[in-house]
């Protein structure tokens, strides 16, 4: 029996968000996740609620992000620039030099973004939000699609349509029956996943000391191990964080504790001794994530490599698989952004009599 339900896969901001239109619309709908949290990408301190994952948007070019925030009573701030910046060449002294404010205004969620992911999940029933579930292989019926799960209760049917909220070269490791053609496997590989080779370490501080001296944060490093660092502070607290500059193979063969250890003793060589006692820190590391990164993506892009991937699964599919996660989203792929405008491109694409709901 044909069913109107819509399995999604992925439980970041792409599949909340999904779950959210989806549920406005009146439309039936079941969402499965690998983790046992929810957010993909996005993930926050439970302390302090400073981002690992994305933090900025960039509401001049991404007004989604934006207009979802206010629709769900989240608050945004502008990242701090006030004050000097710190430059650490190889073998020479810090530099304090004159700051800069980017071109763009750039925008954070308060209380970290995190709090999207929070604010969505809150606004749909529980009882659809399936974790520790992750996706092995998905058959195309003529009557529907089957998921098989690596969970208790492994095998969900009768659903008309799989939105993949998962970044493609996850998507590519799926077993589809029927199988995808090669060409389109390929293609799924050849998208990086946005800042899935990167590595984040935050500090969180009794204050921000930095302020106090006249500098905004943003300090900038050939000596490492962090290679840029900026102000993470917002109301709850003051905060910095950085991203690490040794690759993903050259992190992988460090201790953890010993990396952080080295990521306190940079701040301290930028900032002076108060850097040296946070109140907690916290090191994220992407790339050994294996529900955001496989083996491909342990070296970074040297480019951000935009690719249309409208219908790529769709019209192999007779449109029953549909990509919607953040590389999907075409001028803005990888960032937030680009997490909603793939929703509202598959959103679109369903029957009038669907979309045009109140």
């Amino acid at each position: 029996m044909s069913s109107r339900k819509i399995a999604i896969v992925g439980g970041g901001l792409a599949g909340l968000y999904a779950a959210y239109r989806l549920q406005r619309l009146g439309i039936d709908w079941e969402l499965f996740e690998a983790r046992p949290r929810l957010g993909g990408r996005i993930l926050s301190t439970p302390a302090g609620g400073i981002d690992l994952g994305p933090t900025w948007f960039w509401p001049d070019c991404q007004p989604r992000l934006q207009d979802l925030a206010s629709e769900l009573g989240l608050e945004t701030f502008a990242q701090y620039e006030d004050g000097d910046a710190l430059i650490e060449r190889w073998g020479t002294q810090v530099q304090r030099r004159p700051g800069y404010t980017s071109g763009n205004l750039s925008l954070r969620i308060e209380g970290g973004t995190g709090r999207l992911v929070q604010a969505l999940a809150e606004r749909l029933p529980a009882q659809r939000l399936f974790l520790h579930s992750e996706l092995q292989q998905i058959v195309l019926e003529n009557s529907g699609a089957r998921l098989s799960l690596a969970c208790s209760g492994p095998v969900r049917e009768g659903f008309r349509a799989v939105w993949l909220a998962i970044p493609p070269r996850l998507a590519a490791r799926l077993h589809f029956t029927p199988a995808l053609p090669a060409d389109v496997v390929k293609r799924l590989v050849e998208v990086p996943t946005w800042m899935a080779s990167h590595a984040k370490y935050v500090a969180r501080y009794a204050r921000p000391f930095w302020r106090e001296s006249g500098l905004s944060g943003d300090a900038f490093s050939g000596t490492g191990p962090l290679a840029e660092v900026h102000d993470a502070g917002h109301a709850g607290g003051a905060a910095l964080f950085g991203f690490l500059g040794p690759s993903a193979a050259q992190r992988r063969a460090l201790d953890g504790p010993a990396l952080m250890a080295a990521c306190r003793a940079q701040l301290v060589r930028l900032f002076g001794e108060a850097a040296a006692h946070p109140i907690d820190e916290s090191l994220q590391d992407w790339a050994q994530e294996p529900l955001t990164a496989t083996e491909d993506d342990q070296i970074a892009p040297r480019w951000h490599g935009l690719q249309d991937l409208t219908g790529l699964l769709d019209r192999h599919s007779q449109h029953r698989l549909r990509l919607i996660g953040s590389e999907a989203g075409g001028e803005q792929a990888g960032y937030m952004e680009g997490a909603l405008l793939a929703v509202e491109r598959a959103v679109q694409a369903l029957p009038s009599d669907e979309r045009l709901r109140p």
